[in-house]
C-alpha cells in the first residue's frame, strides 16, 4: 500500500523528522560522550581530548557550502532534499564502519579524529538535508512543536547511544559500539527510502512520478541568483545579529563539551561508565523535555522570551559552578539542569532561525545559521587549553557564563530588527492595496 507523502500527513511528517534527528544524535552519543570518556579513562589528557573534539566538529562549520550545493542542485523528481538525505545517510553508515575498524589509541588520536571528521562530514550533509526538508514541508504554526520534537529526538538518540556505546566499549571495545550506531542509522534510513516529500514524486529514480509544482517554482537553476539572494538575506541587520548570537551562545556549549569528560573522570574521579551513564541520563531528561515541554513553552511565551530564560539560566548555573564544580553532587545536578536549558535554547534558536529563513534561499540561509552554531561549538572546544591555563576549571565556567549573557543581547536585537522589518513590509503592502 502506498504511504502518504510527508506534506499530506502531519503525524507522519513530525514523526519522521523526529526519527531522522534521532539518527543524527546517535553518532554524537558515540563520538562526543562515550569515546572521549574512554580516552580519559585511558589516561589521555584533557587538552588532547579537546583537540579531538574540535577536529571532529569542524565539518559542521561547512554547512554553508552544503546548503548552497543543495539549493542549487537536486534530483527534483524525488524531492528537493530527499535525494541528498539518502546519499548522506549511506556515507554516514560507511564512515561509522571505518571508525569501527580502527585499532585502540596508543599515543595518538590522529586516526580517531580523522574518522570522526568523516562521520561528521556525512552527518552535516544529513542535517542540512533534514533542515531543508523541514523548512519546505512544515507549516508556520508547526515550527516550534516540530523543533521541540526534532531536538528531543536528537537528544534521545545522543543519550541512548551514549549509554549503549559506553557499555559496549567497556565490554567489547569501540568497534562494536560504532557498528551498533551504524545499524541504527541504517534502520532509520527506511524513512527517506519509503516516504516521498510531496505527492506525485518518484520514490526511486526508476519509479513513476515527477517533480511537484512547488519544487519547480522555488528551485534555483543558476548560481548568480542564488548567491545574490543569500547575500541580500544575510546582510540584513536582523540576520547579522542572529548570526552573532548563535556563534556566541554555542561557543559556551563547545567549551563545556570539551572540559566535561576530563573534569568528571580525572578530577571528580568518576569511572568512565559512571560519567557516560550520568551524561546519558542528562541527555535523556533533556530529550523528554524537548519533546513534551519545549515546543509548548516556546509557543506559550514566545521563542525569544523562552530563549532568554534558557540563556539566563545557563549563565547562573555556570556562575554557581565557579565555586562548587569540585562537588560531585553539584556537578551531577549541573549536567541534568544544563541539558534541559540547552535543549530549550536550541529549540528556540532553530525556531527563530527558521522564521528568518524564507524564499528560494531558505535552506542556504538556515544552513549558514547552523554552520555558525557548529563553528561556535568547534571553536569553543578548541579554546579549553588557554582558558584552563588562565584559571583552571573556574575560568572555564566563568567564560561560559559570560558568553551566555552576551548572547542574550545579540538575540534580542536581532528579533527587534526583524519585527521592525516585518512591520515596515506590512505597512508598505497596505499602502499598495490602498
Amino acid at each position: 500500500m502506498r504511504l502518504p507523502a510527508l506534506d499530506r500527513n502531519k503525524p507522519l511528517r513530525l514523526g519522521s523528522l523526529m526519527l531522522l534527528y534521532a539518527a543524527q544524535g546517535a553518532p554524537e552519543g558515540l563520538l562526543y560522550i562515550a569515546v572521549p570518556a574512554w580516552f580519559a579513562s585511558q589516561g589521555v589528557g584533557a587538552d588532547a581530548i579537546a583537540g579531538y573534539i574540535a577536529v571532529i566538529l569542524l565539518p559542521w562549520s561547512f554547512k554553508l557550502f552544503n546548503g548552497v550545493l543543495m539549493d542549487r542542485f537536486t534530483y527534483a523528481a524525488m524531492g528537493r532534499k530527499r535525494p541528498w538525505l539518502i546519499v548522506a545517510q549511506l556515507i554516514l553508515i560507511a564512515s561509522l564502519l571505518w571508525f569501527a575498524s580502527l585499532a585502540p589509541p596508543d599515543n595518538s588520536l590522529y586516526w580517531f579524529a580523522v574518522a570522526g571528521f568523516a562521520v561528521n562530514f556525512a552527518g552535516a550533509f544529513q542535517d542540512v538535508a533534514i533542515d531543508g526538508m523541514a523548512i519546505d514541508i512544515l507549516d508556520e504554526e508547526e515550527r516550534a512543536t516540530a523543533n521541540g520534537l526534532m531536538w528531543g529526538g536528537k537528544t534521545l538518540g545522543t543519550a541512548g547511544f551514549a549509554f549503549l556505546s559506553g557499555r559496549l566499549i567497556g565490554d567489547e571495545g569501540h568497534g562494536l559500539a560504532a557498528l551498533a550506531t551504524a545499524f541504527f542509522v541504517g534502520l532509520v534510513m527506511l524513512a527517506p527510502l519509503l516516504l516521498r516529500e510531496r505527492e506525485g514524486e518518484k520514490l526511486m529514480p526508476w519509479s513513476a512520478g515527477k517533480a511537484s509544482p512547488r519544487t519547480r517554482s522555488v528551485q534555483v537553476k543558476r548560481w548568480w541568483p542564488l548567491l545574490k539572494g543569500v547575500f541580500l538575506a544575510m546582510k540584513r541587520p536582523a540576520s547579522l545579529m542572529l548570526a552573532g548570537g548563535i556563534l556566541v551562545a554555542f561557543l559556551a556549549y563547545g567549551l563545556k563539551t570539551a572540559f566535561s569528560p576530563a573534569l568528571a573522570v580525572q578530577k571528580l574521579e568518576w569511572s568512565r561508565e559512571l560519567f557516560t551513564d550520568r551524561d546519558a541520563t542528562a541527555d535523556l531528561i533533556g530529550g523528554l523535555f524537548g519533546i513534551f515541554v519545549s515546543g509548548w513553552l516556546a509557543d506559550r511565551v514566545g521563542p525569544l522570551k523562552a530563549l532568554g530564560g534558557a540563556l539566563a539560566g545557563m549563565a547562573l548555573l555556570n556562575a554557581a559552578a565557579i565555586w562548587f564544580w569540585s562537588s560531585g553532587d553539584f556537578y551531577l545536578g549541573y549536567l541534568l539542569l544544563y541539558s534541559v536549558l540547552f535543549v530549550l535554547m536550541s529549540v528556540c534558536t532553530y525556531a527563530i532561525a527558521m522564521g528568518q529563513s524564507q524564499g528560494s534561499v531558505a535552506a542556504t540561509q538556515f544552513s549558514i545559521f547552523m554552520a555558525l552554531l557548529n563553528f561556535g561549538t568547534s571553536l569553543g572546544a578548541g579554546q579549553l587549553g588557554w582558558v584552563r591555563a588562565s584559571g583552571g576549571y573556574p575560568a572555564a565556567f566563568a567564560a561560559c557564563a559570560a558568553l551566555s549573557l552576551l548572547a542574550i543581547g545579540f538575540y534580542a536585537v536581532s528579533v527587534a530588527f526583524n519585527q521592525r522589518l516585518e512591520h515596515s513590509t506590512l505597512l508598505r503592502d497596505q499602502e499598495m492595496r490602498l
